[in-house]
């Protein structure tokens, strides 16, 4: 009896375990301009997403839920819808954030920093500098399901936010479906992107505000 637990526990360990391949220089260089060349195709992007972060202050995992409107090459709407309506609306460089009909401009400092979290949501979408080894070094691996990226900051301004960049993309399709952000300070946020709509027609209300 003893026997069959410790096999069974073998069995259910080897089950829980993603087996990850690294790839080849040669493959993740093709492997590169296949993901890019996927998101470059989108005109336009429209999904779901869920956003838990996991912080050392807090004792529980906080989770958000929203949407996300995303128009090549740079105009963005993401938009949490519980627990507290928040939304981002992004028109190249020209940040506003809208809370309760109030909008405000984001500029200086506080528009540095949403600067930077929307070029990785933009540049995970449009493909835009998602691979540019100036900025990050990056490791692909092949775990089964998703192509997985692991990317570490390389500029200053981005070490500040972020300690490490982890995204996940569906094999079938080639499009983000997954994204963690290891912050600087420990904080882990993870969003994951569902019903995804590619280069479907929009209402260009959505920019509004």
């Amino acid at each position: 009896m003893k026997r069959l637990w410790i096999s069974l526990l073998i069995v259910a360990l080897g089950l829980s375990v993603t087996a990850q391949t690294s790839l080849t220089e040669a493959q993740s260089q093709q492997l590169m301009a296949t993901l890019t060349e996927a998101a470059a195709s989108m005109q336009t992007m429209q999904c779901r997403f869920v956003q838990e972060k996991t912080s050392t202050i807090l004792a529980e995992p906080s989770v958000s839920e929203g949407t996300m409107h995303f128009v090549s090459p740079d105009r963005l709407r993401w938009e949490y819808l519980t627990p507290f309506p928040f939304a981002l609306v992004v028109n190249g460089e020209h940040i506003v954030k809208v809370i309760e009909g109030k909008t405000e401009v984001l500029e200086g400092n506080a528009g540095r920093m949403y600067q930077g979290i929307v070029n990785i949501v933009m540049g995970s979408a449009s493909g835009q500098k998602l691979f540019d080894p100036t900025v990050f070094d990056v490791v692909l691996t092949d775990d089964d399901t998703f192509w997985k990226a692991e990317m570490t900051p390389k500029r200053r301004d981005m070490k500040r936010m972020f300690s490490q960049l982890v995204f996940h993309f569906n094999k079938k399709t080639n499009i983000i479906s997954r994204v963690q952000l290891m912050e600087a300070n420990g904080d882990v946020t993870s969003i994951h992107f569902e019903d995804i709509r590619i280069n479907e027609g929009m209402d260009e209300s959505v920019f509004a505000y």
